[in-house]
């Protein structure tokens, strides 16, 4: 196994190019909340930043669900206070399901919802990062709009399932999708009655060809503005090397200029997948930031 620093960078850019696939600056909010911005620092031993994995008052734990003769897997987390709560369904552009994304439905549960994490590929446990690299190379099938689509029915099953459950209020959801799961949440919400509201950590307003499959293209978030109608809150670094900066503001534009309802913020200087704990990229005050300000679109979109 590779132990060399240039080694877990090598390693660090793969992931970042598999979760890829699949407005102001935060400075005057972190001095309204007392942070201090120049503090950010990358962890040496990851920890997550709060104690939602281990929480007393949050009922939490793996689950399986059902789509047609499919068995998906997921994540779920709710507050152990009886009564109905609204639901949120996670969604992420890595392999399998990371502890970060475990993390975040496990935050939404502390704040009161029902969060549902998919896994992802679990109709392929065996599925190896080395492997999935090498089919992207190859056959591309993981990057076709054929294999977007199965993960979008996924998606639409998980709203299915949880909001079946007695402990859940309502048939409409929010969405929180992290880079590509980001661009599913948004694609999910044109097609789907079901989903009430977004909230997209770094999803690609544009794919580049080396990232689309050539015989079977996935749509561009840019190309389908005009079909987004959910509320829509965005969260952006501004040094992204996965997502230009260029390419979120010029989509930020065009959904206002058909008067969508969506907020996007930026986080000066912050890289690719900045809100997870577990990546070089960490920052830790931008991503308390932002993930209040999902906490608060949603209580506010889903009452």
């Amino acid at each position: 196994m590779c132990t060399t620093e240039n080694c877990i960078e090598d390693e660090d850019v793969d992931r970042e190019r598999r979760s890829f696939l699949t407005g102001a600056t935060v400075a005057a909010v972190s001095a309204a909340l007392g942070i201090n911005a120049s503090a950010q620092q990358t962890q040496q031993t990851p920890q997550p930043p709060t104690n939602a994995l281990t929480d007393p008052n949050v009922i939490q734990g793996e689950v399986t669900f059902k789509n047609r003769a499919d068995t998906i897997g997921g994540y779920l987390a709710r507050p152990r206070k009886r009564g109905r709560h609204r639901a949120v369904i996670v969604l992420h552009g890595d392999l399998f399901l990371p502890e970060d994304h475990r993390y975040t439905t496990a935050q939404l549960a502390q704040a009161g919802f029902v969060g549902l994490a998919v896994r992802r590929f679990s109709r392929t446990p065996d599925l190896t990062i080395q492997e999935l690299i090498r089919s992207d190379r190859e056959d591309q099938r993981y990057l076709s709009y054929t294999f977007v689509k199965q993960e979008l029915s996924d998606a639409q099953a998980a709203i299915d399932f949880v909001t079946s459950e007695p402990y859940v209020k309502g048939k409409t959801v929010g969405m929180v999708g992290f880079c590509g799961g980001g661009c599913q949440a948004l694609l999910l919400s044109s097609q789907s009655k079901d989903v009430a509201a977004v909230v997209a950590f770094y999803a690609p307003p544009i794919l580049l060809a080396q990232y689309q499959n050539a015989n079977d293209p996935r749509p561009n978030l840019m190309d389908i503005v005009d079909k987004l109608k959910a509320p829509i809150q965005g969260h952006y670094g501004t040094a992204d090397n996965a997502v230009p900066v260029e390419d979120v503001r010029r989509f930020e534009q065009e959904l206002k200029k058909l008067n969508a309802p969506a907020e996007f913020f930026y986080y000066a200087g912050a890289g690719h997948a900045f809100c997870d704990y577990t990546r070089r990229n960490y920052q830790a005050s931008y991503a308390a930031v932002a993930k209040q300000r999902m906490i608060t679109f949603l209580k506010r979109k889903l009452k």
